[in-house]
């Protein structure tokens, strides 16, 4: 006998709420498309400054700007 009719075989033995059960947990195994999720936390930072200041800088530029922050 086949592992599959074996498993026909015991999924006929289940009462309904079993066989819910197993539905559930099968149809939770299939694979399925990556979502075009957003991205959390600090990669969600990612490009968020360009949206005001469209030119890059360089690191010593933004280095003193946080540093004139600290002094104030």
């Amino acid at each position: 006998m086949s592992a599959i009719e074996l498993a026909l075989e015991k999924v006929k033995q289940l009462d309904e709420p079993h066989a819910r059960q197993l539905l559930n947990w099968l149809q939770g195994q299939e694979p399925t498309a990556p979502s075009a999720r957003q991205p959390a936390g600090a990669m969600a930072m990612l490009g968020f400054a360009r949206r005001f200041r469209t030119t890059p800088r360089g690191t010593v530029d933004w280095m003193n700007e946080l540093r004139a922050g600290e002094r104030e």
